[in-house]
């Protein structure tokens, strides 16, 4: 707690300074700024309007340290990424709106999530832990995680994803890869390995069956945005298919469960949503009795 007051309070204590001015007060910026004059945006973003979701040098120790490196020496993608994090307007805590979407400076927007129950904002996934840091030129909101820029829709994420291809081939058995292209969806998407703990009997039964795996499919499938920071033990989500069955959440310490499933890769950014990869498929609780998903 005593870092995080000194953070806010060497923010604060620089009033009527530029936003690079304003980062640079504070010893946990320093890797921002770094990066910010090496991909040569410094004096871009020291005039005009603009927010910056300012990532701390512990988000950045987050990375990976072949991309972190990786970035260091390829200025475009750099920039490209750093700019992911401006927006070309003034936005303060009180003009944030659930699923709201913002332009960057890198073409492409940016998800804001509230979650009432832990009072927790996100913008895509990454908490932001301070708020409405003024400089004379925009705001800064610090953020605990370094975002990148999504690789594609929900159906991109999972076509591009070579342990999801089982998934991807049940998608587009069910006609469901028009429904996974809405907007503001989270999937908990099922692995092979997944897939083939449910036996060759149970899989050639959906098979055989569209309307049941389509159901199932849908099972899912949250008509809504529910990043990790906004998921919490024995939360229950209601999902797209058609009787609105539920998931029931998990959270204990760094795991999160979906039914009986554990998340084994949380927070997958799509331009339209979440993917949590999965290690078991969900069955909706009134089909577990039936001759498809009994024990086996």
């Amino acid at each position: 707690m005593l870092r995080v007051f000194c953070l806010t309070l060497a923010l604060h204590a620089v009033l009527g300074r530029n936003l690079v001015q304003v980062l640079q007060s504070s010893p946990s910026e320093s890797t921002l700024v770094s990066l910010v004059q090496k991909a040569g945006l410094a004096d871009a973003l020291g005039q005009g309007t603009f927010t910056i979701f300012a990532p701390t040098n512990d988000a950045f120790a987050k990375l990976p340290a072949d991309l972190l490196a990786s970035l260091s020496t390829d200025v475009n993608a750099l920039a490209n990424v750093l700019k992911y994090h401006v927006v070309p307007a003034s936005i303060q805590k009180k003009d944030a709106s659930n699923e709201a979407q913002l332009d960057t400076l890198a073409g492409s927007k940016v998800r804001l999530n509230i979650y009432s129950h832990n009072h927790e904002v996100t913008v895509e996934g990454s908490r932001i832990t301070h708020f409405d840091i003024a400089a004379d030129n925009g705001y800064i909101h610090v953020i605990d995680t370094v975002m990148l820029p999504p690789e594609g829709s929900i159906v991109d994420i999972v076509a591009g994803a070579p342990e999801l291809s089982v998934l991807l081939s049940n998608v587009k058995s069910a006609n469901l890869v028009s429904a996974l292209q809405g907007d503001g969806l989270t999937v908990f998407a099922p692995t092979n390995e997944a897939f083939a703990r449910l036996g060759s009997s149970t899989l050639h039964s959906l098979s055989s069956n569209p309307q049941l795996l389509k159901e199932i499919l849908e099972y899912h499938v949250v008509p809504h945005t529910e990043y990790s920071a906004g998921l919490y033990n024995r939360e229950y989500l209601r999902t797209l298919d058609s009787r609105h069955d539920v998931i029931r959440i998990g959270a204990t310490g760094s795991h999160i469960y979906a039914n009986t499933a554990t998340v084994t890769t949380a927070d997958i950014a799509a331009t339209n949503g979440v993917v949590h990869i999965i290690d078991h498929v969900l069955v909706p609780q009134r089909h577990h009795g039936s001759s498809i998903f009994g024990k086996k």
